[in-house]
């Protein structure tokens, strides 16, 4: 079969970034001080600047715990950190993609992959399509709650494993789909289904029986086995003990130690490591990697200048400057800045009352001062944004201009809204269901994180301004994480990693996906429905667009920056930083020869 080519976006200028970002500190003349450890030198300690919530990748939309997943589970296809190309990782190669021009699913695509001949998994069994398909089953079983994941994974419809060949496949889509390769290869890891279905709950459920929706709704309601199923598959013993995870990448999970450390080590005889120079998404070069999740960035900074840690991301920006110029740290680590794919907003909860009506969104964005934030918080290095694409993607829309701090403008907004300041405290007010409402927001953050309580300190003063009152709400990352599920927040500020592919909106902003800010509406469904399958650029580019300036009007986020990478690798390492979050793979630290 022909490989069907895709246009995606070229990232070149980003790249060129990238590598004239990327900045060595001060070489040192002592190597002894780079070796002298008192840990084994390939022993790699990574923070964390949170506790990761499981490592159940299905279950969970955490950065953090997928960085530690991905040593220990393997997708299909991955992201090259440089080139930011994909690449096979699981798979020999990207699938085989060919038109459906016939049968029940014409007018969609064929995506044909086979896993490495040498793959597998803890207890020594192949992986093969079977487990893959297992995957799907978990995911797509209505009783797990994986709905982000499921958003990505709508448009398939069933798998055609090979007679002859149990690790090769075809995945078959009823639809086109712009990131179909993606979504296929790198949405989810492969999971063993001899480990996560010990009982085989799933193995006689048709695929078909789960890719329909209103037949996994009928299936769920009627056939037991699927929440059995789900009742196992969420239980701690698959999100947190040794004995309950598995994968086929090159780490084994040893330890979780709540609140000090995660532990994996390298699997002897890993199977990749002798395919890695011909597949380098297969390799792995620390001995052991020892995640610390250290929320205070004054215990990790701490940790840092006591030589306990060997790569740290998001260092607080005076803290980066500093640390490059203290003879210990300058000696002993290498500091980047690369760009960084990402950005920071603040997500607006559109179903609450108060903030039902656009232009009060709208005067909250005039509310907040952004260059401030920039300014102060992170010492300069971010600049403002005005949509969810990243700006330097050719289909960033740039006649969206960042929204200025003007609190005039706010509350002229606020007023047109019905909000004015009838009892003269500095709080615009408005009678909601017979009774006088104040406009006070309550703004939940993520609680021992200085940068982020500094910036709410920030829009809390400036939004008192404008008239609006903002009760800052601390909380750990795992129970805010819950709430923010739950849809129980008004404003949480939020950062969110952008995949070098093209953008896919359905996850945050369609109600067939996630939708935790309430923005979805038919309008804006059939907008992401004709993106999903725009496999011409031009049309795909005017859709994009069409799309940022409704988010724009609408303002379910306030867009605050798009930040830059502040990254510190011991020097007995060596890295090539990456744009994609934290800016380094933990997998990818590799031990100099002395």
């Amino acid at each position: 079969m022909k490989h069907l080519n895709v246009s995606y976006t070229p990232l070149a200028l980003l790249f060129l970034f990238l590598l004239a970002g990327c900045k060595p500190g001060p070489g040192t003349k002592d190597e002894d001080a780079v070796f002298s450890i008192s840990r084994p030198l390939n022993e790699a300690v990574v923070q964390l600047d949170a506790e990761p919530d499981r490592l159940n990748v299905p279950l969970s939309t955490s950065s953090y715990a997928r960085l530690v997943s991905n040593t220990i589970f393997q997708n299909l296809l991955s992201i090259n950190p440089q080139s930011l190309e994909i690449i096979p990782e699981l798979a020999k190669s990207r699938p085989q993609i060919t038109p459906i021009t016939e049968g029940l699913y014409a007018g969609g695509m064929a995506y044909t992959f086979e896993i490495h001949d040498q793959a597998v998994w803890d207890n020594g069994s192949p992986v093969t399509a079977e487990d893959f398909i297992f995957t799907l089953k978990a995911a797509l079983n209505p009783q797990v709650p994986a709905p982000a994941y499921r958003a990505y994974l709508s448009f398939i419809k069933d798998v055609e494993v090979d007679g002859g060949n149990p690790r090769r496949f075809t995945v078959l889509a009823d639809q086109k789909y712009i990131v179909g390769e993606e979504a296929i290869g790198s949405a989810l890891p492969l999971m063993p289904a001899y480990h996560y279905d010990p009982d085989g709950l799933l193995k006689d459920i048709p695929l078909t029986a789960l890719t329909d929706e209103a037949k996994a709704r009928e299936l769920a309601a009627n056939d037991g086995r699927l929440a059995q199923f789900a009742a196992l598959f969420t239980s701690p013993k698959y999100s947190r003990e040794k004995e309950g995870i598995s994968g086929s990448g090159p780490y084994r999970f040893e330890s979780w130690e709540t609140g000090q450390r995660i532990t994996v080590t390298k699997k002897e005889n890993y199977w990749g490591d002798a395919l890695a120079a011909d597949y380098p998404a297969l390799a792995a070069f620390p001995d052991k990697i020892i995640f610390r999740p250290i929320p205070d960035p004054t215990a990790s900074i701490t940790a840092l200048k006591d030589g306990q840690i060997d790569a740290m991301a998001n260092i607080p920006p005076t803290d980066f400057l500093e640390l490059q110029n203290e003879e210990f740290t300058a000696e002993r680590y290498n500091f980047y800045s690369p760009p960084l794919l990402g950005n920071t907003f603040i997500y607006v909860n559109t179903r609450i009352p108060r903030l039902s009506d656009k232009k009060v969104r709208r005067a909250l964005a005039y509310a907040v001062n952004v260059k401030e934030i920039i300014n102060t918080v992170y010492n300069g290095l971010g600049t403002p944004y005005a949509s969810p694409v990243h700006p330097s993607f050719s289909y960033y829309n740039k006649d969206l201009q960042p929204i200025p701090y003007d609190p005039d403008k706010a509350r002229q907004l606020l007023e047109e809204a019905g909000w004015t300041d009838s009892n003269n405290n500095g709080i615009v007010d408005k009678v909601i269901n017979g009774k006088l409402e104040e406009l006070s927001l309550n703004y939940k953050v993520v609680a021992g994180r200085d940068n982020i309580r500094n910036i709410g300190l920030l829009i809390q003063e400036s939004a008192k301004r404008a008239g609006i009152d903002i009760q800052i709400e601390a909380k750990e990352f795992a129970v805010l994480a819950d709430d923010f599920k739950r849809r129980d927040y008004e404003l949480v500020p939020w950062s969110k990693t952008i995949q070098p592919t093209l953008w896919e909106p359905k996850q945050d902003f369609h109600s067939g996906g996630d939708d935790r800010t309430g923005f979805a509406s038919a309008e804006s469904d059939a907008l992401i429905d004709q993106i999903q399958v725009a496999l011409d650029e031009q049309e795909r580019n005017r859709l994009y667009m069409q799309l940022q300036a409704m988010l724009y009007d609408e303002m379910p986020l306030i867009y605050l920056l798009v930040p830059t990478s502040r990254i510190a690798i011991h020097k007995r390492f060596e890295v090539q930083p990456s744009p994609i979050y934290p800016g380094y793979f933990p997998g990818k630290l590799r031990l100099k020869d002395r």
